[in-house]
């Protein structure tokens, strides 16, 4: 059997484009570190921005891994600011007890929930500029 012959320009495109997605895989990618499952989308600047603004006030996302308002939410964040969210999981007692504890400090009685100090809790499903004017980060309309 004869040997498959590789045309040099071939060989280097292939090893330029490994070695371009090893890079951008190790640049943007972070373990996911929530217990409520990963989103499939992409965050964008936006969503970036507004996580970080979250944290910055100390809002915290109250949820259930299992609950599908829950799964939404986080999907609208993405990947990456959503591994940045202070989410705090309401039903696995056994894993994260000081978690489920926050919750019912709380009061937590429907989820999602946003909470932050000095501010009124959000429930349900947020849109991304309602959370950004919550959190300060886009100024209220005037009326």
């Amino acid at each position: 059997m004869a040997p498959v012959i590789q045309p040099k320009g071939i060989r280097v495109l292939t090893l330029m484009a490994a070695m371009a997605g090893t890079l951008y895989t190790a640049a943007t990618a972070q373990p996911w570190n929530q217990p409520i499952p990963e989103p499939a989308t992409e965050s964008t600047a936006q969503t970036i921005k507004l996580a970080e603004q979250l944290n910055t006030v100390g809002a915290r996302f109250f949820g259930a891994h299992w609950c599908p308002a829950c799964k939404e939410q986080m999907k609208l964040f993405g990947k990456q600011a959503g591994a940045n969210l202070n989410y705090v999981e309401c039903d696995l007692p056994d894993k994260y007890p000081d978690q489920l504890r926050q919750c019912r400090d709380e009061n937590i009685r429907s989820i999602p929930t946003w909470t932050r100090p000095g501010s009124t809790r959000l429930q349900g499903v947020q849109s991304i500029n309602t959370l950004e004017r919550w959190s300060g980060l886009r100024p209220q309309p005037l009326n």
